[in-house]
């Protein structure tokens, strides 16, 4: 379980740097497996806002942008990402910038068009596996700032080891938990102000299987955009603990689980028949999970199903129809 030293710092006071703060864990049961950087190495690289974006004249995959530093002249930078455009904040790898990989960043020309350093994706610094265009930004990060500043990517990430019987444990509140019992310091959970309800709508919720689920909560929510993008800080917060970020919905649930240790899961209301029931499964009861692939549950299994079957692996995956 990987945790991130300043998630943990919000539940309680930490009077130890990471190493130490390592090492009294794993005395206490908590093995360290590494400490680690929350991206890998890299220099040359600040926040940038791109001024102008007009198509290459000799590329129409191109784009040839005026890019701000906050300080300077504007440097002409040429870009292939989709998604580059005036007023964005993004990433700018400056000539003589070291990425990941080895790879080095000079000054060139690409079809003629002088190019003075290159605007960078999540993946080309080693933030993503993969990316569809250039790092996005909020729009009052300070030009100029260096990334690995202005993103705290320098901060390490406990990846510990936490054995099958302390599921309690398994969230970021579990390990505050212990890490306030070892110095003796208070949980300081963060302000929540309780949600207010818009409307009364209940979806039925029915356990038939009350002793392996004795307790199912949902909440009918309406009006949200799954197509927004998720927060900056939470998709970082969910990288650094090994999670990709998916859509808002997915995010939040997810978030939720780490640093709650909470189980949730997001259903698309249009597409559930009738109501949820919680069972095991019958024989040979077949559904595709998320990820696409199919499986056939054992009768010991526990289903989260609506009238029309199964649409997920309770506690493990949902489905491949009604989830976000």
């Amino acid at each position: 379980m990987k945790v991130p030293y300043s998630w943990l710092a919000e539940w309680t006071e930490l009077p130890w740097k990471p190493a130490e703060l390592g090492t009294r864990l794993t005395m206490a049961g908590f093995e360290v497996e590494s400490l680690e950087p929350a991206a890998p190495s890299f220099s040359g690289v600040v926040v940038a806002e791109i001024l102008a974006a007009e198509r290459h004249p000799q590329a129409d995959k191109l784009q040839v942008c005026r890019v701000s530093t906050g300080t300077g002249p504007p440097l002409q930078i040429v870009c292939g990402a989709s998604n580059a455009r005036a007023g964005l904040k993004s990433a700018l790898a400056l000539v003589g910038a070291s990425l990941p990989g080895g790879v080095t960043i000079g000054a060139a020309k690409l079809r003629g068009v002088e190019s003075q350093g290159m605007l960078a994706s999540a993946r080309e610094l080693g933030l993503a596996e993969a990316s569809s265009g250039i790092l996005e930004l909020p729009a009052d990060a300070p030009p100029g700032v260096a990334l690995r500043e202005y993103l705290h990517l320098d901060e390490v990430v406990l990846d510990l080891n936490v054995t099958p019987n302390r599921g309690d444990a398994m969230s970021v509140l579990g390990i505050a938990r212990e890490v306030a019992a070892l110095t003796g310091k208070r949980l300081t959970a963060p302000a929540i102000a309780p949600p207010r309800a818009r409307d009364t709508d209940i979806f039925p919720v029915r356990l038939a299987a009350p002793a392996a689920c004795p307790r199912f909560a949902g909440c009918v929510l309406r009006g949200i955009d799954n197509r927004a993008a998720t927060p900056l800080w939470m998709r970082e917060r969910l990288r650094r603990a090994g999670l990709r970020s998916i859509t808002p919905v997915v995010d939040v649930t997810n978030y939720v689980m780490l640093e709650l240790g909470q189980p949730m899961h997001a259903y698309d209301l249009g597409k559930l028949k009738e109501r949820i029931t919680v069972r095991l499964a019958r024989a040979d009861e077949a559904l595709t999970l998320l990820d696409g692939k199919p499986v056939i549950a054992d009768a010991d299994v526990l289903l989260i199903t609506d009238d029309d079957g199964p649409v997920g692996l309770a506690g493990i995956m949902g489905g491949h129809t009604c989830n976000h």
